[in-house]
């Protein structure tokens, strides 16, 4: 456990002192019942049967300062909770075709809009991370609750050069929990096909993964988008596509010269058949909130920090209410 505000264990001082004042108190009274009055007549004026435990009150009162001090320390714990271990990865193509405009105002700005709904399609629980790859791909947010990191994310994505699709289902496929050594052979240049990983006994299965690959399809660099769908397939994980662009492709000028930018999505409709996933053209919102629900869920447990000022506080309130009613129903008083 760590606090934020350490200094204010200083308080923890002040008990010693308390116990200590409780302790002259009740000595001073113990004399004035003596000097007052004949010992032996003492016993004689108590009503009601003697308490077991006189002093609880007190001791709730001393337990419920204590707590109020941690509060007010601020503590910062690390604690189990359940957790859906479920997560979708959005692969976005911002390679240098997706400025075309056969989609207005472009093929990239038509990608992030489909990410944006799909992000307002799925439960704010829903964990969901980015990726996005041009000649290389990188994993800009992991897996996360925190939609609003996604979309700033998305925001700075610019198109950029070549299109590997392969490298980006790769990298996305390692990117979800319990894949980090997902196409370790392809990385390491041994492409042959590998049998399905087998799990070691005890070990928990892959929690559900998916990607979002949203693409104009036209993979012209990097490891090859269908031996990467092999590894997302043996890692049980399916690949929806969606793809951007018109059939007729699109003629404009880049970097000054004027060329044609095609679209095809064959090799989007190829990967999303290998894995079990969908290919969608345009993508709906039913088509979106469709690929988190055929996800499922896997409930796991994941320690998560936490401040547990508002438990001590809560805890010592408790004990300092169960003080004032036992002070009042053995005593008819409040200290």
């Amino acid at each position: 456990m760590e606090f934020t505000w350490p200094v204010m264990l200083v308080g923890l001082a002040g008990v010693p002192l308390l116990v200590a004042g409780w302790w002259a108190l009740r000595t001073h009274q113990a004399r004035a019942s003596r000097a007052f009055a004949d010992p032996h007549l003492l016993p004689l004026l108590r009503r009601g049967k003697a308490l077991r435990a006189p002093h609880l009150p007190f001791y709730l009162y001393l337990a419920a300062i204590i707590l109020f001090v941690f509060a007010s320390a601020r503590p910062v714990a690390a604690i189990p909770v359940p957790a859906n271990r479920a997560a979708v990865v959005v692969v976005v193509d911002m390679s240098k075709s997706m400025v075309a405009t056969d989609l207005q105002p472009s093929r990239l700005e038509v990608a992030k809009q489909v990410v944006r709904e799909f992000l307002r399609a799925v439960p704010r629980s829903a964990k969901v991370g980015l990726v996005s790859f041009s000649d290389y791909a990188q994993v800009l947010v992991r897996p996360t609750t925190e939609h609003q990191d996604v979309l700033e994310a998305l925001e700075r994505l610019q198109p950029t050069q070549a299109t590997a699709v392969g490298s980006a289902i790769l990298t996305a496929v390692r990117a979800l929990p319990g894949r980090e050594n997902a196409g370790q052979e392809l990385l390491l240049g041994q492409p042959g096909i590998l049998p399905a990983p087998q799990p070691t006994p005890g070990a928990e299965p892959l929690p559900p993964g998916a990607l979002l690959l949203i693409s104009d399809g036209v993979s012209n660099f990097g490891i090859d988008p269908l031996q990467a769908a092999q590894v997302a397939r043996r890692f049980e994980v399916k690949i929806h596509t969606v793809g951007v662009g018109t059939p007729q492709g699109s003629v404009q000028t880049v970097d000054g010269q004027l060329v044609f930018i095609p679209f095809d999505p064959t090799g989007l409709q190829q990967i999303a058949a290998m894995t079990g996933g969908r290919y969608f053209y345009p993508p709906t919102s039913e088509d979106l909130r469709r690929v988190y629900r055929e996800l499922g869920r896997s409930i796991g447990w994941e320690r998560q920090r936490m401040e547990l000022s508002a438990l001590f506080a809560g805890a010592g309130g408790l004990l300092m209410l169960t003080g004032g009613i036992l002070s009042l129903l053995w005593y008819r008083r409040l200290p």
